[in-house]
């Protein structure tokens, strides 16, 4: 989320006498600029470039009136005339970088701050722009270099540190990215960008509390921001206070009561929450106010809510084909037809539709900077199969946490996580989490400290035990007195070493499912994120073998006890697969877990859905449908490579 626009200020006197006419008429609307008369400024400003139309001051001064008042083409070319006529009036520089900058011209923004250091290489607030700047453009790199020479002139440089951390949080460098904003909040407690990146980066770790409690000292700074409203919501709805996401919901709803994309938040919250009806109709909401919001549509789709006769096909079809629409709208109302087209019993259509948005949303990613790599992963698994996986059972000893709570649930994702999370969390004792992502950012920060040391023996293991118990105080708050946290996040199967070192008294579930099946429900299914292998079903195959040899590497060389659970046989047979379940986890049995589409909890995977429903098989054999389509997947599947 931005910060919002900040007001260029008018903070320098006349930098050039020039003609005494104007320099007086300038100095006058300077005074009155400051004091808030802002017409009479602009009045004095037009009369100073009648007398003289190249007047330097008059000419950035009067841009950055026009700014304040939301003109910002007007303000870009009356501040880029004057840094024409004078390159080196530094503010003027960094004046009309502020205006390229909220007119989304971000490169030229860059080049008004170099402007200003040809000039004054020492510009402090020229370094931190550039700092924000190359963040906002992915140049982390420059980011932080930029931020290094501001904090080095101007240590508590807020500006500086905002731009740090958000680069650092690009970087996955978590735990520096939350330095860098509690030193700007240090410098600066009422600073919203300051709060907005902290607040974000706890969300991430998943320190909730303290994430909510930053957001809500945002919102009491600016309490008429819906967007702002919406991302407390979001953070509250992640810890499972669903009454209180909702409440969030409703109060930004009603600041902004047009906005579908709120409406459409609410609507995921309910039907997150098992909800259904009642989602139904705040999706229907969501398309009262705007008819083509793809995302409300899709969601319907993937309920079978949304009807799926000739009108709403059209209406997809047109979202799809308008090309003035954002890619990723079009790629949501791609799945969604698809969707609709399948539960028709169209396969071939679905299929063609189904990849479609998969080649639309592979081109989006890509142009982010997101693309899969066949040879990152293969290595990254060979890796742990040959040296790293025998090293963190052999040296990790000192590390762990003796905490009993963890349950990690992994695999592929659609190999039956949801299902088997939903199984546990049905239990008295059990706590579902869902998907947290403690243990990605721990094996990042683990990782970082020990750049550079081959060997897991010579690992900073009080580090691995200081990132072990901070996670354990986190799993203690989220299990309330419950005896397990079950942690699904399926690629926690790529740092299970990680995992099993800082807790050795946890418990892995692997979820298998025949592959076929996997890469189908992978490759028709619409991710936000991650997952980048999915929009391709060549790649999809590839990285289910790649997962499932290393799945088959941790069942030879982990500490930790193992449960495989194969997804056709548990569905096949819940009367013997569960209480297994139960036993594995070491709780007495509870007939509820066979009803676990029965339990009410929050379940935000795109399984959501599925897991409310009493067992079915239907899904078996799935990938029989597409057969025809599907040749790239199975000759990965059947490669040696």
């Amino acid at each position: 989320m931005a910060a919002g626009k900040r007001v260029i200020a008018p903070r320098s006197a006349p930098a050039l006498k020039t003609s005494s006419e104007a320099d007086a008429l300038v100095a006058s609307a300077l005074e009155s600029h400051r004091a808030g008369r802002l017409d009479e400024a602009g009045s004095l400003y037009a009369r100073a470039l009648l007398a003289l139309p190249t007047h330097v001051d008059a000419l950035n001064l009067s841009g950055a009136l026009a700014f304040e008042r939301g003109k910002t083409d007007e303000a870009i070319r009356l501040i880029g005339k004057a840094v024409r006529l004078m390159p080196s009036h530094v503010e003027a520089c960094l004046n009309l970088a502020e205006a390229l900058e909220n007119a989304g011209r971000t490169a030229e923004a860059i080049d008004a701050c170099r402007t200003a250091l040809l000039t004054s290489p020492d510009f402090i607030d020229a370094h931190a722009r550039l700092a924000r700047l190359h963040g906002v453009a992915g140049e982390s790199p420059l980011a932080l270099a930029h931020a290094r020479v501001a904090l080095a002139l101007a240590p508590k440089c807020v500006e500086a540190l905002c731009a740090r951390g958000a680069a650092l949080r690009s970087l996955s460098k978590t735990a520096e990215s939350e330095a860098a904003y509690r030193q700007a909040l240090e410098a600066a407690p009422n600073d919203m960008r300051a709060l907005i990146g902290l607040g974000a980066v706890l969300n991430e770790i998943d320190a909730f509390e303290e994430a909510e409690q930053v957001f809500r000292r945002a919102v009491a700074l600016v309490p008429a921001d819906p967007s702002l409203l919406t991302t407390l919501g979001e953070v509250i709805e992640r810890s499972g206070d669903v009454p209180g996401a909702m409440e969030i919901y409703d109060r930004a709803l009603a600041l902004s009561p047009g906005s579908a994309e709120i409406a459409c938040r609410r609507a995921c919250c309910l039907r997150d929450g098992g909800e259904f009806d009642l989602a139904e109709a705040e999706f229907g909401r969501a398309l009262t106010l705007n008819p083509d919001h793809a995302l409300s549509l899709h969601a319907l789709a993937r309920m079978g809510r949304l009807d799926s006769g000739p009108v709403s096909r059209r209406q997809l079809a047109r979202l799809i084909a308008d090309a003035s629409r954002p890619a990723k709208h079009r790629v949501q109302a791609g799945f969604a037809l698809g969707e609709l087209l399948d539960r028709a019993g169209d396969s071939d259509a679905a299929f063609g539709r189904f990849a479609e948005a998969n080649a639309t949303y592979a081109r989006l990613r890509e142009t982010l900077g997101e693309r899969f790599d066949r040879k990152e992963l293969r290595d990254h698994v060979d890796l742990i199969d040959r040296r790293l996986a025998g090293e963190f059972a052999r040296d990790t000893a000192a590390w762990g946490n003796p905490t009993e709570l963890p349950v990690f649930i992994v695999g592929m994702p659609r190999s039956g996580t949801t299902l088997v999370e939903q199984i546990c969390a049905s239990h008295s004792e059990v706590v579902g989490a869902g998907e947290l992502r403690a243990i990605h950012v721990a094996a990042r920060a683990i990782g970082a400290r020990n750049l550079g040391r081959e060997h897991i023996s010579d690992w900073d293991a009080a580090h691995g035990r200081e990132e072990a118990d901070k996670h354990a105080a986190t799993l203690a708050r989220l299990a309330g007195g419950a005896r397990r946290v079950v942690d699904k996040t399926p690629l926690n199967l790529m740092r299970l070493g990680i995992a099993e070192a800082m807790f050795p008294n946890a418990r892995v579930i692997w979820c298998r499912r025949d592959p076929r099946d996997v890469v189908v429900s992978n490759h028709t299914l619409y991710f936000g994120w991650g997952n980048l292998w999915s929009t391709d079903q060549s790649d999809c195959a590839y990285a289910a073998r790649q997962i499932e040899r290393l799945g088959q590497c941790w069942l030879r060389e982990s500490k930790s006890p193992i449960l495989e659970v194969v997804y056709e046989d548990l569905v096949a047979d819940l009367e013997t697969h569960v209480p297994k379940i139960i036993d594995f986890l070491g709780l007495d049995w509870e007939p509820d877990c066979l009803r676990f589409h029965e339990t009410d909890r929050h379940v935000t995977t795109p399984s959501t859905w599925q897991v409310r429903q009493p067992v079915y098989s239907t899904s078996v054999g799935r990938w029989r449908r597409f057969e025809k389509h599907l040749g790239p997947m199975l000759a990965t599947l059947a490669s040696d490579d």
